[in-house]
């Protein structure tokens, strides 16, 4: 894991800031995203199929509390940031697809009637009174005068210093005695000038919006300040979006589709389920949704997205606990940066699956971002918790505990590779479900990657053990093979060789492990010259057995 030089000074602020309420809440302080709808595109940049084009949307927000909520226009740091980003499903997979976009810095309320509650003092545009509520226009979110950087907010406490801000330096940014002085240098004729390109704003590539059978939804957010987590599960909402490329006008035509939800936009994910947690009263919320398909050929297909609603301080590793003695494959990470060069590592080490940030080029997952990742096993999916390792340095705990879906449950094990020529056939577990539950009349072994038409046998050890055969040839058994089933069986059109196992309902089963393993007779076979051997794999049998071995 990234290393903590400054270890024992975590462990002093953790300990500390464990022992204190959320800083700054304020009674009664609430802000809900009424809806997000109209969605435009606006600057373009390059030609299709590889240009890029500015996204906005309309927000409405509304204050269904007690307290007002200050929208006092920059450089008062009293007001609040709306932040967006847009996503794609498909594959099987719900991805952000826009970049890390600045958020935009209100600027003053409307206080306009609302189903809130009673709109009292609408009068006061420096605020979202009781009640109220204010709409800004998709048009403003791409207005580069009140935009601002995401790194210089709190989205913890929904705080910002604007003494030495983007705005207060400008952009280009003035002489440096100015930069830092509170007076705002971001003019107007700064901002359009950064208007005539997307610059800053939330931008989407043709590429990825050019994905056929794909589903396209935005989400929309409010960050306020001195709010308690408690009552910021209103402050999301989504709504999806049907993309079109017009070739006659060079642009994307985009319109809102489905109806708003509130909510995180994880909702959208087809099929996952999603859990949450936040660090203490220390720092903020963290979204982790999770998808599990298979098995296929005896490996389960894990998906994670994780969304940083608000936490600062940013997640650096992501580790999913794992049996040991599970198998790994096929990793894989989607950030949207567009940028190789920082994506995560991955590996198994031990009893977790890690993905983390490197070293050299960091790229923590920071509030209202969204990173993807995915890896195959053989270990079938059951309730448990996965760690995600904050980046930056306290307040708060090293490390959140999220409930999710790990793979913990290893029934059918792996013991070691087989050999082959040209390749090696591979043997796992079928069947509805693939475990030997006590009964299951559906359990099967079946092997792939063998000649067609070739003989195979399916071999038996009730004794743990390994001998060299030959060199990378390795029999798995304690004792004598004894051949189950038929005899021989023939390798079908696909390569498929299947033997019914069905388990029957013998208390006298529960807790064995069998030794399994598949030979085929072929001239030229990796064994003896004659004969290729698949990898072991040891069957757990029984109800009550522990997930990992």
């Amino acid at each position: 894991m990234r290393a903590l030089p400054f270890l024992s000074l975590l462990l002093t602020v953790t300990l500390a800031g464990h022992a204190l309420a959320q800083a700054n809440t304020i009674v009664g302080r609430d802000i809900q995203l009424q809806d997000a709808m109209w969605i435009e595109r606006f600057n373009r940049t390059g030609t299709f199929p590889n240009g890029a084009q500015a996204i906005g949307t309309w927000t409405v927000c509304c204050n269904p509390g007690t307290s007002p909520i200050p929208f006092v226009a920059p450089m008062n740091a009293n007001h609040a940031y709306i932040h967006w980003i847009i996503t794609r499903e498909s594959a099987g997979r719900l991805v952000q697809i826009s970049n890390y976009a600045w958020v935009k810095h209100t600027f003053g309320s409307s206080n306009d009637p609302s189903p809130c509650g009673n709109c009292l003092n609408p009068g006061l545009t420096s605020y979202v009174e009781p009640g109220c509520n204010d709409t800004y226009a998709n048009y403003q979110a791409v207005d580069h005068f009140h935009l601002g950087p995401p790194h210089e907010i709190d989205p913890w406490l929904g705080t910002w210093n604007p003494v030495c801000s983007y705005f207060d330096r400008g952009n280009p940014e003035v002489a440096p005695a100015q930069q830092c002085d509170g007076i705002r240098s971001l003019d107007g004729n700064q901002a359009n000038a950064l208007n005539t390109a997307i610059n800053n704003a939330m931008r989407i590539h043709d590429d990825d919006l050019n994905v056929a059978g794909a589903n396209f939804y935005y989400q929309a957010g409010y960050l306020i300040q001195s709010e308690a987590d408690a009552v910021r599960g209103n402050n999301l909402g989504s709504r999806q979006f049907a993309a079109t490329w017009n070739g006659g006008s060079g642009q994307w035509d985009l319109a809102d589709s489905s109806p708003y939800q509130l909510g995180t936009v994880l909702q959208r994910w087809t099929g996952a389920s999603i859990d949450s947690a936040a660090n203490g009263a220390d720092d903020g919320r963290y979204f982790v949704a999770v998808k599990v398909t298979g098995p296929t050929n005896g490996l389960y297909h894990y998906e994670y997205a994780v969304q940083n609603r608000d936490n600062k301080r940013g997640m650096g590793a992501f580790r999913i606990p794992i049996c040991a003695e599970a198998q790994v494959a096929n990793f894989g990470f989607h950030d949207f940066d567009r940028n190789a060069l920082t994506d995560w590592t991955a590996a198994k080490v031990g009893s977790e699956v890690v993905f983390q940030t490197q070293a050299v080029s960091p790229n923590p997952l920071r509030w209202n971002g969204l990173f993807n990742f995915w890896f195959d096993s053989d270990a079938a999916p059951r309730p448990g918790t996965v760690l995600l390792d904050q980046y930056d340095i306290g307040p708060g705990a090293l490390t959140l505990n999220v409930p999710s879906t790990t793979p913990s449950g290893l029934w059918n094990q792996s013991l070691g590779a087989g050999c082959g020529s040209p390749s090696a056939p591979t043997l796992y577990a079928t069947g509805t479900p693939d475990r030997a539950t006590l009964p299951n009349a559906s359990f099967a072994l079946q092997s792939l990657g063998n000649p067609v038409g070739a003989p195979c046998g399916f071999l038996l050890s009730t004794v743990p053990g390994a001998t060299l055969l030959a060199p990378g040839c390795t029999a798995f058994t304690g004792d004598m093979f004894t051949l189950v089933g038929p005899v021989m069986t023939v390798a079908d059109l696909s390569g498929a060789a299947t033997i019914p196992l069905g388990v029957p309902n013998t208390p006298s089963l529960e807790g064995q492990s069998l030794d399994f393993q598949m030979l085929n007779l072929v001239a030229g076979g990796a064994l003896f010259g004659g004969l290729n051997i698949s990898n072991g794999l040891r069957v757990r049998v029984g109800n009550l057995i522990a997930g990992c071995p």
